[in-house]
């Protein structure tokens, strides 16, 4: 259990900047352009709390981050035109599947799109968290800052049980290092760890 926690201990404390060759979208919807992509664990000493937002759902309910104080969250930037993110939508529904029990929540930030489209994307991958619609998501974004390229489609942030971005991958993730990312932060049971 010791070497355990010193090991979440040293992920969490290792700023991780991997650059991975992924395609991801411009803000020119359905053209795909190749970026590298950043995935970036940041240590719990250098974390920043994320600006409590709130907007409206693709199923017409309301959205408050203030509601998931306390929980580990999942966000994700998204659109129905974009290929890669047609492409990680297995990843996250099977993450977010696997880590409810652990009360990880996911959200959805729909961008530049129509809550049709939106809707049918996520019938079609099956995906069952909510996401806040293409009109009232620039609360959302602009609650991240800096951390969130105005144009990086798709991108997964991960806030931690004290509302602190705990990590962000700006491109499309993958199964291996998304699972992970969530687990370790999950895990996590000191705030000063």
């Amino acid at each position: 259990m010791k070497s355990r926690r010193g090991g979440r201990a040293r992920a969490a404390a290792v700023l991780v900047v991997a650059t991975i060759g992924l395609s991801a979208c411009t803000t020119d919807p359905g053209t795909p352009t190749a970026t590298d992509g950043v995935v970036e664990v940041i240590s719990a000493e250098d974390r920043r709390q994320v600006e409590p937002f709130t907007g409206q759902l693709l199923d017409g309910g309301r959205f408050d981050s203030t509601a998931l104080a306390g929980k580990v969250v999942v966000y994700n930037v998204w659109g129905s035109w974009c290929a890669p993110c047609r492409t990680e939508a297995p990843v996250l529904k099977r993450v977010s599947e696997e880590t409810q029990d652990l009360g990880v929540r996911f959200v959805g930030i729909n961008v530049r799109d129509n809550d049709a489209a939106a809707r049918a994307f996520e019938e079609n991958y099956g995906i069952e968290y909510p996401s806040i619609t293409t009109d009232t998501s620039s609360d959302a974004v602009l609650a991240f800052g800096p951390a969130l390229p105005p144009s990086a489609v798709p991108s997964t942030l991960v806030v931690d049980t004290q509302g602190r971005l705990a990590a962000r991958i700006v491109g499309p993730t993958d199964y291996s290092t998304l699972s992970t990312i969530v687990t370790e932060t999950a895990a996590e049971t000191d705030p000063g760890q």
